[in-house]
């Protein structure tokens, strides 16, 4: 019966894939004494059917093409909120990321000491037990390069290679589950709140009579220029008895009326720069300006400023309101609007045709997106991905199919749009791309490493993995406690950043589903460069170590 199975599963790839996947929901919706590994129990499945039979792996293309999904979408869904977190604590963050990963180096050393492991099975065991295969590339090839310099032949410069491999795949496994058993039971040990998800503030409107001085016979557009992120959109402007569409080229007089949509912070800074409030509601009046809620699902929109539409001009139109996921917004001149975006148009009641026409307002666009764009970003990563960059000494280090595709990404969402190329993912789409990387990554992962794993365990590596486990539990138990205890780190954003040093994608789905947020996937975005280059780099300090071990164990 083993064998049928095992033939069966090895014959048909995308069976395997739906079963791990299949069974892994089952399993991490499973509650045992009030634990639930999510997503992570596709790892865990993925691992059992792979120590079945080698045979059994899937291809290494579903792993790698769920890894490169993966971080793409979190890259370019990152970019807008990673902007802040790296100009408010973004240098204490990448400063923690290093010192520990240094930490984690030394701790390497002294296990292969202790072992007497040769140097490239202590750099493999160091790329294992912090899950980073762009470091253990590098070493590979870092082996093969230096060794006429080293007096090694070819064959054995690949024997060695070979060595960082196996330890690498023993320290692999509790790479990742040390890092999610750390997260559960420091969660359960210090008791942690995650802090609610931040609601936006409430949108109001308000009226206003013009009169301040400083603003009596200016346009409106001179007027708000002057001021940055003013946070409020004028809807309407009634003047000498009529209300029309607030444009920047009206000339405000004393005692117009002013409509104005904001949160109470942005409403007061009005009342300072238009005049005093008053209980008049011009916008209450519908019988000739109106309002429609449209869907953004032309290409023509999508990716483009608001102040770039011109709408007053175009369609004698104003956007008053934009709803983007499940939070409405007031938007600014500078915000581009994304396929899904549902915006709050003014204009006269005969207009709405066009408008409709104008934005597209389609509801597939919450859900639809240009792969095409999508397609070219992710092949721009692959190659900087692939690229060597020099460092002192002759050596080089790539980024790999993951901090490459990553690092592109964010650069990609910071700009938006290049020229008719959009590169924004409506946040439906990215959530369901996110989580398709996910699923074939550890589905992946886990039928590859499975097999090694339990085989070479039973053989001879219990010494192997408990060294792994202990640079593994000793660089998450010094993150997690001199982030949260010493520095203050909020436990959420703590996982996404202990996931990012890990860089390591199924801890950081972990983070997500127990915080319930987004702030995980910025934390993880915020240090993962970092902490990706500074390991490709102590892998190879490692390898290159003098050694007075054995031959290893």
């Amino acid at each position: 019966m083993r064998d049928e199975l095992v033939a069966l599963l090895a014959n048909y790839p995308i069976l395997t894939l739906f079963v791990v996947i299949g069974l892994g929901y089952l399993v991490g919706e499973t509650n045992l004494l009030g634990f639930r590994f999510g997503i992570a129990g596709v790892l865990f499945v993925g691992l059992a059917v792979g120590a079945l039979d080698p045979s059994v792996a899937l291809p290494e293309v579903i792993p790698a093409l769920g890894l490169i999904i993966f971080v793409y979408a979190v890259g370019i869904h990152s970019a807008p909120a990673l902007r802040d977190v790296l100009r408010r604590q973004g240098g204490r963050d990448n400063l923690l990321a290093a010192g520990v990963l240094v930490f984690g180096a030394a701790l390497a050393l002294g296990v292969a000491r202790w072992l007497s492991l040769p140097a490239p099975r202590a750099a493999g065991l160091f790329c294992g037990a912090l899950t980073n295969t762009p470091a253990l590339a590098a070493v590979r090839e870092q082996l093969r390069d230096r060794a006429p310099a080293r007096s090694k032949s070819a064959e054995q410069a690949t024997r060695e290679a070979e060595d960082a491999v196996v330890a690498y795949s023993l320290a692999y496994p509790l790479g990742v589950l040390g890092v999610l058993l750390c997260f559960e039971l420091l969660r359960r040990f210090w008791k942690p709140e995650f802090a609610p998800r931040e609601e936006a503030p409430e949108i109001q409107v308000k009226n206003f009579v013009v009169k301040n001085p400083g603003v009596i016979g200016r346009t409106l557009g001179d007027v708000l220029r002057v001021h940055k992120d003013v946070g409020f959109v004028v809807s309407r402007i009634r003047h000498e008895g009529r209300t029309d569409i607030a444009s920047s080229a009206m000339r405000l007089a004393e005692g117009d009326l002013v409509v104005v949509v904001g949160d109470a912070t942005a409403l007061e800074r009005a009342e300072q720069i238009f005049g005093e409030p008053t209980e008049a509601h011009i916008e209450v009046d519908r019988s000739e300006l109106d309002y429609r809620r449209v869907f953004v699902s032309s290409k023509q929109v999508v990716g483009k400023r608001i102040r770039d539409l011109d709408l007053p001009n175009r369609l004698h139109a104003t956007i008053t309101r934009l709803r983007r996921g499940d939070v409405d917004l007031v938007p600014a001149p500078e915000t581009r609007l994304e396929l899904g975006d549902q915006v709050r148009v003014l204009t006269r009641k005969d207009n709405f045709a066009a408008v409709r026409e104008f934005f597209g307002d389609s509801i597939r666009g919450t859900a639809e997106t240009d792969f095409g764009s999508i397609a070219l970003g992710m092949v721009i990563g692959v190659f900087v991905g692939m690229m060597p960059i020099p460092l002192p000494g002759g050596h080089t280090v790539r980024l790999g199919l993951a901090g490459g595709p990553l690092l592109v990404a964010l650069l990609l969402g910071h700009w938006e749009r290049t020229g008719d190329i959009c590169w924004l993912i409506p946040v439906s789409a990215n959530l369901t791309l996110r989580r398709i990387g996910l699923l074939l990554f550890m589905a992946g992962i886990g039928t590859r490493a499975g097999y090694q794993f339990g085989h070479t365990v039973a053989q001879s590596g219990l010494g192997l993995v408990a060294g792994g486990a202990a640079v593994t539990f000793g660089v998450t138990l010094a993150t997690m406690i001199v982030g949260y205890k010493g520095l203050g780190i909020p436990y959420d954003t703590l996982m996404g950043l202990m996931s990012g040093i890990q860089t390591q994608p199924a801890c950081l789905a972990y983070a997500t589903d127990q915080s319930r947020s987004e702030t995980p996937n910025v934390a993880y975005a915020s240090v993962y460069p970092l902490a990706t280059i500074v390991k490709i780099v102590l892998a190879q300090v490692l390898a290159a170590w003098p050694a007075d071990g054995g031959s290893g164990g």
